[in-house]
C-alpha cells in the first residue's frame, strides 16, 4: 500500500486515537490539528473532512473514552455467563489489563482526569463515569450477595482502590491484578 493509499484511509478513529496519545503525552494543549496531522501522516485537510474543530474532536475523545471505560467493560462482563462472584473477579480483571497503546496506554486515565480540572465537559464527562462505575459495581455486589447497607461503600473502596492502583502503577510498576482480585474476594466473603 502506498503512503498516498494510507493516508487516504484515514478515519475519524485514527484522528481520535492520535488525539488520546497526545493528551497522555502533554496534556488537552498538545492536541492540535498540526501535531496530529504530522503524528498520523495526514493533512490538516483531512482533519477538517472528519471534524468541524478541535472542539468537536475533544467531545469525541471523551465519548470513545467513556464508552470503553463504561459500558463495553460491563458489557463484556454480563456476557461472559459467570456466576456474580466470577463476573467481580472478572471485572477486577479486565480493569487491571494495562490499556492498549493506541489509545494511549497506562496513562490515559489519570491524563483524563488532569484534563478534567480545568475543563467541564471533561469534568462532567469524568464524573457521569465516575458515578456510572460506581453504579455498575453496586449491581455487581448486589448480585454477588452484599448487604444493600454495605452495597455503596464496598463499591467505592473497590472503586478507590482501582484509582490508587492505577496510580501506583504509573509510579511503581506494580501490578493491579492481585491486590483487586484480593480486595474484591474480602469484601464479597
Amino acid at each position: 500500500m502506498s503512503k498516498a493509499d494510507a493516508k487516504s484511509r484515514l478515519g475519524r478513529t485514527d484522528w481520535v486515537l492520535a488525539a488520546l496519545r497526545a493528551l497522555v503525552r502533554g496534556g488537552i494543549g498538545a492536541v492540535r490539528v498540526e501535531a496530529l496531522a504530522r503524528d498520523i501522516g495526514a493533512t490538516k485537510g483531512s482533519f477538517y473532512w472528519h471534524f468541524k474543530d478541535l472542539r468537536e474532536l475533544h467531545q469525541v475523545m471523551l465519548e470513545l473514552w467513556e464508552d470503553v471505560a463504561t459500558h463495553r467493560i460491563t458489557g463484556a462482563v454480563q456476557a461472559s455467563g459467570l456466576d456474580p462472584r466470577g463476573q467481580l473477579m472478572l471485572l477486577a480483571d479486565m480493569v487491571s489489563v494495562r490499556p492498549g497503546e493506541a489509545m494511549g496506554g497506562i496513562e490515559i486515565e489519570p491524563a483524563l482526569r488532569d484534563w478534567g480540572r480545568n475543563d467541564p465537559r471533561a469534568r462532567a464527562v469524568l464524573e457521569r463515569v465516575d458515578r456510572q462505575r460506581l453504579k455498575d459495581l453496586t449491581g455487581f455486589l448486589r448480585a454477588a450477595g452484599v448487604a444493600d447497607g454495605e452495597l455503596l461503600p464496598k463499591a467505592q473502596l473497590i472503586y478507590a482502590a482501582v484509582i490508587g492502583l492505577e496510580q501506583l502503577r504509573l509510579t511503581t510498576g506494580v501490578e493491579m491484578g492481585p491486590a483487586l482480585r484480593g480486595l474484591v474476594k474480602r469484601l464479597v466473603e
